[in-house]
């Protein structure tokens, strides 16, 4: 029968009367979540998701031992006998399995206390199979009392790690405006920054959840929740229930993005680009010093170089010149960046080697259209018309 308490309470009075059982907690803000806590008194035997434990896995495992190679979990029935029949298969040591399982089961604790009031279940006598760790709960608890507080934080705008993540398509421009909005910002250098732009509108426009998108973007759900929940609070993006997403087959092999390299001192420019191409489909490389273009452009190897004619150190004709000269570069077109629309300064970018020219300022559809000629019939020599 269930009861609505507090999960933590509930956890410390089945302590003081020393029951055994499982203390199941359904999450009242994310439909059809929760956890499952198998105790022994003050003892934690297995702690665990109700729903998405493949998600949750995957998301753990991967973060908890990247060497390692996990079997599918395509059949997973029982999380304690699936972790057992792996550690079998594996030349381990038994303590590695039960520190595998201990912080399986400490993040399923975190997840079931941040939530101060839910719905709760007690089964008395239900242990899980194998019983792998008995470690005290309160001990697993102290040290991660500050991931706990993170989520409770987080948890004000209905997020959980099994929150499905989605970016409507009518939100695609509030997204971008946000996105031009923090650029430069710590936020931007330290999070958003470290994927593309169309990464992210791609990402959350799968209604993938919160372990799904951090798996991804290879940061801690935590991390992930705390940046979006912004987003979330002003409805940009929304957090759907888990269940309300049916199974998709696997998603093809992502296929490497065309590159595309920016040589421009001018934020404001790259800002441009970056917002127009990326959408397009393309990986943009941001080169603001040109005297750092020719390492960056060889290791990178863009399929198009857009290169501004005024910059500091280093013009744009003579940048474009030594381009021409390095065997690894001679080939890739060039499309010169410049506020000047003289007969001369074309003349000048052809002699250089240039492949195409465009006058500042320009519109999104200039610039692709520039990018899309130049991908499917390139010429390294001669100004396109």
């Amino acid at each position: 029968m269930k009861t609505v308490a507090s999960p933590y309470k509930a956890l410390r009075e089945l302590a003081a009367r020393d029951l055994t059982g499982c203390l199941t907690i359904y999450d009242p803000q994310v439909e059809g979540a929760g956890w499952c806590l198998y105790l022994g008194g003050q003892r934690l035997y297995y702690a665990s998701s109700i729903v998405g434990q493949k998600e949750r896995l995957t998301n753990i495992l991967s973060r908890l031992r990247p060497d390692l190679e996990w079997p599918s979990l395509a059949a997973l029935e029982s999380e304690p006998a699936w972790l057992r029949e792996w550690w079998q298969k594996q030349a381990l040591p038994l303590a590695e399995l039960r520190q595998v399982v201990t912080q399986l089961s400490q993040e399923a604790l975190v997840q079931a206390v941040a939530i101060l009031k839910a719905p709760i279940d007690f089964q008395r006598n239900v242990q899980p199979n194998p019983i792998l760790i008995t470690p005290p709960w309160q001990d697993l608890l102290a040290a991660v009392r500050q991931q706990v507080y993170g989520w409770q934080l987080v948890r004000g705008q209905g997020l959980s790690p099994l929150s499905r993540l989605y970016l409507d398509m009518a939100q695609v421009g509030a997204f971008c405006d946000f996105w031009e909005q923090i650029q430069g910002t710590p936020e931007y250098e330290k999070f958003w920054g470290r994927q593309t732009l169309a990464t992210w509108i791609q990402m959350f426009g799968q209604k993938l959840c919160v372990y799904e998108c951090s798996s991804l973007v290879q940061v801690a759900p935590l991390e992930l929740a705390t940046r979006v929940r912004g987003l979330v609070g002003v409805g940009t993006v929304v957090s759907l229930p888990f269940q309300n997403v049916a199974p998709t087959t696997a998603a093809p092999p992502v296929q490497p993005r065309p590159v595309i390299a920016c040589i421009d001192d001018s934020k404001a420019v790259q800002r441009q680009v970056q917002m127009t191409l990326e959408l397009e489909g393309y990986d943009i490389v941001a080169i603001t010093e040109p005297a750092r273009a020719l390492t960056t452009l060889v290791r990178r190897r863009p399929e198009v170089i857009l290169m501004d004619i005024n910059m500091p150190d280093i013009d744009g004709y003579e940048l474009c010149r030594m381009l021409r000269q390095s065997r690894q570069l001679k080939d890739v077109p060039i499309v010169m960046l410049t506020g000047r629309d003289g007969l001369i300064d074309r003349l000048r970018a052809q002699l250089v080697g240039a492949s195409s020219y465009l006058t500042k300022p320009f519109a999104p559809e200039q610039l692709t259209q520039a990018v899309q000629k130049l991908r499917h019939s390139p010429s390294a020599n001669g100004i396109s018309s």
